[in-house]
Order: structure tokens, then C-alpha cells, then sequence
């Protein structure tokens, strides 16, 4: 399961600790895991991409 966030910080980012870090650009929308989303969403480097009914978009 992963959710939809939105970076508001450039930055190097990797969702697994295996994968490399990559590059996002302010803007940004991405799929990542719900607890590296509660991470950068703490950190204020993120925020949760909603519906029109303010409802979370989880993708399989």
C-alpha cells in the first residue's frame, strides 16, 4: 500500500533504504510507503495528496 504525497522541499529522497537517493523537485507528486510519508510530512518536506473530499489517495 502506498499513499500520495507532495513535496514542498527539493531534496535527494528514497523511500527503502536500499534504494538510491533521488532528486524532487518542489511540486512533486509521488507514491511512497504510509510510514516515509509520516516522516516527511513531520518534517514539513511534505504534505498528503487528498480527493476532492479531502479523503487520503492510497494506491495498492
Amino acid at each position: 500500500m502506498k499513499v500520495l504525497i507532495e513535496y514542498i522541499q527539493a531534496d535527494k529522497y528514497r523511500d527503502q533504504a536500499w534504494e538510491a537517493k533521488t532528486h524532487r523537485m518542489k511540486g512533486e507528486v509521488q507514491a511512497v510507503t504510509p510510514s516515509y510519508a509520516f516522516q516527511l510530512i513531520s518534517q514539513k518536506k511534505a504534505s498528503l495528496v487528498t480527493s476532492e473530499e479531502a479523503q487520503i489517495i492510497i494506491l495498492p
